[in-house]
């Protein structure tokens, strides 16, 4: 009998039968966690501990069958999919893109070049096609996938800059006497200040502008903002809108800074990370009107759209623009190269070799993409909209301002207590849930408060669920106060 030639560590019916173990131990998992019974939502351990415990001596060392330490690495992590994580704008995703991605994970068929990911580029063109008639794009719009959306925001930043810069920045680098800067608003995403200070063009490039009592951009001001810029030697090439913001679910008003935009030959970005699912919705769409004049929108469907992370689209107004991100020279110094097709798209990331986030997202959009997307995303900005009512009926309850989108910022607040000793409280309450584990929540400061961050992103989340931690955020709250 001959020997197998295929390396034991590639034995196909070894795959096959660990994989069964696995699919088996995911799927009591996703009912155990769905049905929020009593599992801790993020078990509570100390890091060099858990580094300990996952030592490579750990559960027998090598001799650990496999699916004995994924059970572990399932025990120890952050359970996305059950009710009470209400934390971090990052999804529960849908078993079907899980699916796909062990799919594509197995394939390993790059990005970058059509040969590598032949399939791939083909979906992900289909998906940029989708997106722009959902955003209203007319003409030769185009899209590239990132993995992330700090990537999607510099690559269309670094489109801004090489198209709205009037000399050949790529090649001659960043001149003081005439340096580009961004308008951003106060709420926007860290990543965004950070992508101009990583483009090199320092901290007076990233020329923010003050938020109304709503902590959306306050776009009376942007004229003013931008004639102070100019003065202090800083071109204005873009403005930069959220939708929505990080900390309280705020979209800025696009119709207004398109306006500004086209009046002064801008670039208009829009930070649509976690706001833009908003696209499939009748109800909430009106929160983006003027959403088809952006220049460039980047949307996470690692937030709203439900697939695992990292899953970014940048989409383009001008197809062509795309290709300035890594330009050579200046789009006025050169005719547009044969080079610049769609499918190869280490031309326009940062990233060269790329997993197949377009499979990805197309099935999404594929099984999802219709109705369950609108039902699911109306059903958590309603919500959002309930927990507000019930809060402001509360008098040791506060909310920050009405929430627009699935984000809410609270505080336990009773009166009689001065706004040091509030803030210490709601730490407290905060970090006490985190540590027994029935919720998942984060906190952010605003003006000087410190508030309780709920993103009410996964699907099953009921309103009794948020009750419950209205309840247990009051009782920390009043035995911190007795």
């Amino acid at each position: 009998m001959n020997k197998s030639k295929i390396p034991s560590p590639f034995n196909p019916e070894e795959f096959r039968k660990e994989g069964h173990k696995l699919v088996d131990t995911l799927a009591d998992y996703l009912g155990d966690a769905l049905s929020g019974k009593e599992i801790p939502v993020l078990p509570s351990n100390d890091p060099e501990r858990l580094a300990q415990m996952f030592s490579f001596e750990s559960g027998g060392g090598e001799n650990e069958p496999l699916n004995d330490f994924l059970k572990r690495v399932i025990s120890g992590s952050n359970h996305l999919h059950h009710p009470h994580y209400i934390g971090h704008q990052v999804t529960s995703p849908l078993p079907v893109a899980v699916l796909a991605q062990f799919c594509t994970t197995l394939l390993n068929n790059g990005a970058a070049i059509y040969e590598m990911g032949p399939v791939n580029m083909a979906l992900e063109k289909n998906v940029v096609n989708r997106f722009g008639a959902i955003i209203g794009y007319s003409g030769k719009y185009d899209g590239i996938f990132t993995h992330g959306g700090t990537a999607g925001n510099l690559t269309a930043m670094l489109a801004a800059r090489q198209v709205k810069t009037d000399y050949n920045i790529w090649e001659e680098g960043v001149k003081d006497n005439r340096r580009p800067g961004y308008m951003i608003s106060e709420q926007a995403h860290y990543s965004v200040g950070r992508n101009v200070k990583i483009m090199g063009l320092g901290y007076e490039s990233t020329i923010k502008v003050p938020v109304d009592s709503h902590f959306r951009m306050r776009t009376d001001l942007l004229e003013e903002i931008k004639n102070e810029a100019e003065k202090r030697g800083i071109k204005v090439i873009s403005v930069i809108a959220s939708s929505c913001s990080t900390a309280t679910g705020s979209y800025d008003d696009l119709q207004t800074i398109a306006d500004f935009c086209e009046k002064h030959n801008l670039w208009m970005h829009v930070d649509g990370a976690h706001g833009m699912g908003v696209l499939f919705s009748d109800k909430y769409k009106g929160l983006i009107s003027g959403i088809e004049r952006a220049d460039s929108v980047v949307i996470d469907f690692h937030k709203m759209l439900l697939v695992p992370a990292l899953n970014t689209l940048v989409m383009f107004r001008d197809g062509e623009k795309s290709f300035e991100t890594f330009a050579q020279k200046a789009s006025y110094l050169f005719q547009k190269s044969q080079d610049n097709v769609w499918y190869n798209s280490a031309i326009r990331t940062i990233e060269c070799t790329k997993s197949a986030l377009g499979i990805i997202a197309y099935t999404a959009l594929k099984y999802y993409g219709n109705s369950y997307y609108r039902e699911y995303i109306d059903s958590r900005y309603d919500l959002a909209r309930s927990l507000a009512t019930i809060i402001k009926s509360d008098s040791q309850l506060e909310l920050t301002v009405e929430p627009e989108s699935n984000i809410v910022c609270l505080r336990f607040a009773p009166e009689g207590y001065n706004e040091l000793i509030l803030n210490q409280i709601n730490s407290v309450i905060r970090a006490k849930i985190v540590m027994e584990g029935s919720f998942y929540i984060v906190q952010t400061e605003l003006d000087g408060k410190i508030w309780i961050r709920l993103t009410i992103i996964n699907p099953v989340t009921s309103e009794d669920d948020l009750k419950d931690l209205l309840l247990k955020i009051k009782k920390i709250g009043n035995s911190e106060i007795s």
